[in-house]
């Protein structure tokens, strides 16, 4: 059961150039939000998700100066966005989830809340989709047919099967039955990392 969850996250393919990434990575909600409310830096995660991997490419593609680029670039790094390795830039996993904490005191547990309307992944041809919870408008988005069409793909590579044709309600299905059926059992059978950042996340 673990080995077929994990086949199935991992055709959620990146560029031949890159080093092998972590299957899954939960990102706390503050970070998330943090990276989202920034434009620049949801198009960072674009771009290297289709294998540019240098500031200085980026910088280009975006007409912006490489100080601001670097400065984005290590706030995405410091909150497990990104890696660096190899003098390069690269996405930090095939898919992001976004969690809270919560405490019960009654039973002395501490309770992971993994959200079913955040996260992230990457696409073949969007390079790297975000799923913004309440900032998500599909129904006046301009890019909602290939939002879907991205959504539908992710659903197909897991042989999940979604009922919605609203993007964000189709992530919903597929974050559901992904926890029910491979997360809750990778993690049973895995372990967790927890990891720092090394400063707050930038004010957009």
């Amino acid at each position: 059961m673990p080995q077929e969850a994990l086949l199935r996250l991992k055709s959620l393919s990146l560029p031949s150039n890159y080093p092998e990434p972590d299957i899954i990575r939960l990102i706390n909600r503050k970070a998330f939000e943090g990276c989202i409310a920034n434009e620049i830096r949801c198009a960072i995660m674009s771009i290297l998700a289709r294998g540019v991997s240098s500031a200085a490419e980026i910088a280009n593609a975006l007409n912006i100066s490489r100080t601001a680029i670097y400065r984005h670039l290590h706030v995405l790094e410091r909150n497990g966005f990104i890696v660096y390795r190899n003098g390069g830039f690269y996405v930090g996993a095939r898919m992001f989830l976004v969690y809270d904490l919560s405490i019960d005191e009654n039973n002395n547990l501490i309770k992971i809340n993994v959200y079913t309307d955040k996260g992230g992944f990457v696409d073949g041809k969007l390079g790297f989709v975000f799923v913004k919870g309440d900032r998500c408008r599909c129904e006046i988005c301009i890019v909602r047919d290939e939002c879907l069409r991205a959504v539908k793909d992710l659903a197909r590579k897991l042989d999940i099967k979604i009922r919605s044709e609203v993007p964000i309600e189709g992530f919903r299905e597929i974050v559901t039955e992904m926890i029910r059926r491979d997360v809750a059992n990778l993690i049973r059978n895995g372990y967790l990392i927890v990891k720092i950042p090394e400063e707050e996340v930038e004010e957009s």
